[in-house]
């Protein structure tokens, strides 16, 4: 099964509306007996010139709206406001001084002592 991307049907009605515009474009200009056979066969051909022309005019038009990547000076690099100290004492949280636990270190002396 051929995947196109879009559905079947938007493909035959696109075709469709060509051979209808073709028909009514060459109406008066080509025998009765070549009108439709001529738009059948040059509906698909259309379609595929007009996407054609879409494909060129973006690639001519799409530089123009797209912002340069390239410049000829690097951009100017810029210092964090926050220091490397700062900001792990935000990502770690608070952390407890020596002075706010006073009872961790006699506890912790008392279980080192050799006893007799």
């Amino acid at each position: 099964m051929l995947d196109l991307g879009y559905p079947w049907w938007l493909l035959l009605s696109v075709l469709v509306v060509f051979a209808l515009l073709l028909y009514y474009v060459l109406r008066g200009r080509v025998s009765d007996r070549l009108l439709v056979p001529l738009a059948a066969v040059l509906a698909p051909v259309c379609t595929v010139a007009a996407v054609a022309v879409a494909v060129v005019l973006s690639a001519v038009l799409s530089p123009l709206y797209e912002t340069p990547t390239d410049s000829a000076e690097p951009p100017a690099r810029t210092t964090p406001a926050t220091t490397l100290e700062t900001t792990l004492l935000e990502t770690t949280g608070p952390t407890a001084s020596p002075s706010a636990s006073p009872s961790a270190s006699p506890s912790a002396s008392s279980t080192a002592s050799p006893s007799p």
